[in-house]
């Protein structure tokens, strides 16, 4: 049925932009908390020259952040992309009713006859369908509402923006040490000539 179809094909086009608005704010959390915690562990390596045992916990530290940011924020959106997981018709419908009030739960008493191939149920399907074929479900979703998120993100870049115009050596030698936990490394010695020029 022709009505059933273009429902279909505005519930798939909200679903698409539900999922690219999930994964926006979830990659703008992910950045935020992932450079945060390398501003952190940069800050700590360059001034207190940490162990072994310490730059080890830093890294894997690191690692795990990764993985949590990856598995609350982008899970969902990166599940449904890859392997079609997420969201079915009836959920997709009643996520849909809660943003248009005007349409309720009529958009998945719809979808839920549109199984009934009797004449009855068919003619049920026409009339409510007819009542929002005029609505894109997608416009419910507004990629905007992730600009609250973008001053988070905004802190830890600009921070490291300011220190790599100072001293990149900040993030490059404590990155390296960090990454290379296992090697021993020692404070560089400060040279008298150095210390005469200042």
């Amino acid at each position: 049925m022709s009505a059933i179809s273009d429902i279909e094909q505005k519930v798939a086009a909200f679903k698409k932009k539900y999922y690219l608005n999930l994964f926006l704010k979830g990659g703008i959390l992910t950045l935020t908390f992932v450079l945060g915690y390398f501003l952190l562990a940069s800050l700590l390596e360059y001034n207190l020259w940490l162990g072994k045992g310490a730059r080890f916990l830093i890294f894997a530290s690191f690692i795990g952040l990764v993985a949590f940011c990856v598995f609350q924020f982008l899970k969902a959106p990166l599940a449904w992309w890859i392997y079609r997981r997420g969201l079915g018709q009836e959920d997709s419908a009643k996520l849909i009713g809660k943003y248009f009030p005007t349409i309720g739960d009529r958009l998945l008493n719809v979808l839920q006859l549109s199984a009934d191939t009797s004449v009855l149920a068919q003619a049920g399907i026409f009339q409510k369908a007819s009542s929002f074929k005029d609505v894109s479900f997608d416009a419910a979703i507004d990629f905007r509402q992730n600009t609250k998120y973008l001053k988070y993100v905004a802190i830890p870049i600009t921070v490291i923006l300011i220190l790599l115009l100072i001293d990149k050596s900040i993030f490059t030698q404590s990155t390296q040490r960090i990454v290379q936990f296992n090697q021993e490394f020692s404070p560089q010695a400060v040279s008298y000539t150095h210390l005469r020029a200042h």
